[in-house]
């Protein structure tokens, strides 16, 4: 009789570290995706606080014309290009550290390399990377530069926001004078 009260005691304790086990492979799971929608969420509320400096027209100015220009500009423009980018480069070694850590699917990853990448693409990108690429952790320079070498990105400057000639227009419809 106490050998069958031990055997049952031995299965209810086994059956209750299975339960144990179960429950938290649950909250993990359910910690793991709380953590990838918080990094997501970070890196969008990041990035909509870097789109607040192309309010000043100035930062845009000198962020477009250094797309093609950087580094023949006026010192001002050039450092304002210069911020600009590094502050985009901050942005993805986020982006680059939480897909390390998986904490950032794959595809976000890909949005987010794919849209540095393009900027860096282009011909003032390409002249601030290749002097600032050091100051970034080596994997991520690394990632950033095959993603370069496989090509294959919009050029930004093609875009109708990036055109002068088009950002002038919107300015006038909207009733703004430019100012430089």
């Amino acid at each position: 009789m106490l050998d069958a009260l031990g055997n049952v005691g031995d299965f209810l304790g086994g059956l209750a570290v299975v339960v144990t086990l179960i429950y938290l492979a649950i909250q993990v799971r359910s910690n793991t995706a709380a953590l990838r929608t918080a990094s997501r969420q970070d890196i969008v509320t990041g990035m909509r606080n870097h789109i607040q400096f192309f309010a000043d027209p100035r930062v845009w100015r000198a962020y477009v014309e250094g797309l093609s220009g950087f580094p023949d500009m006026p010192f001002d423009e050039r450092g304002q290009f210069s911020t600009t980018l590094f502050d985009h480069s901050l942005s993805f070694q986020s982006v680059f550290a939480l897909h390390e850590s998986g904490q950032l699917e794959d595809e976000t990853y890909q949005s987010y390399l794919a849209w540095f990448s393009c900027q860096l693409a282009t011909p003032g990108g390409s002249a601030w990377w290749e002097e600032s690429r050091t100051l970034f952790p080596a994997r991520m320079a690394d990632a950033v530069e095959e993603r370069l070498a496989q090509g294959n990105l919009p050029d930004v400057r093609e875009f109708q926001t990036y055109r002068p000639d088009e950002s002038r227009a919107v300015l006038s419809r909207n009733g703004f004078e430019e100012h430089r």
